[in-house]
């Protein structure tokens, strides 16, 4: 597991988070731009859903 800072994608409206957890299935052989993009966008979407609002994939 490793640790993201989350200071880029502003503040939460629901005050500090110590831990936040995200799983991504993807296929074996898909690419790593593809994967990268995969994570950026499931990062975001897991970020809004605890209240960064601000959150975008050009942050991270």
């Amino acid at each position: 597991m490793r640790s993201l800072g989350l200071t880029a994608l502003s503040t939460s409206d629901r005050g500090p988070r110590s831990k936040l957890v995200v799983t991504i299935t993807a296929a074996p052989a898909m690419g790593r731009r593809k994967r990268q993009n995969l994570l950026r966008e499931a990062l975001v979407f897991m970020a809004r859903q605890f209240g960064y609002v601000d959150a975008e994939a050009d942050l991270l």
